[in-house]
């Protein structure tokens, strides 16, 4: 597998409140980055393969679409968790991208 790089930005805690854990108060775009989604995105309408950044990312790693109805619903189920988002953004990575390939 090839490893992907991200490229992180600092975010403010308070306007990315699902990547607020106790070690890391900003998000990283991991999870916007390593799964693949099967639902429709907009500007993805076939979804997303795993390992490709979400053209609704922004370059603050920030998903354009949060809390709008056509983000996916995976997207909106989707929660940070201690186990993958403490050890920063390029573990966080990793470690979706091994679950990834696990459940493929």
């Amino acid at each position: 597998m090839t490893a992907t790089t991200i490229e992180v930005s600092t975010i403010d805690a308070s306007d990315w409140s699902p990547c607020i854990s106790a070690t890391l108060s900003r998000g990283c775009g991991a999870c916007c980055i390593a799964p693949s989604i099967s639902s429709p995105i907009p500007g993805m309408p076939n979804g997303k393969p795993s390992g490709v950044r979400c053209i609704q990312l922004n370059e603050h790693n920030l998903c354009k679409i949060f809390g709008q109805p056509e983000r996916p619903k995976v997207c909106s189920a989707f929660d940070s968790d201690d186990a993958i988002c403490s050890g920063g953004p390029e573990q966080a990575l990793a470690i979706l991208l091994d679950l990834e390939s696990a459940t493929d």
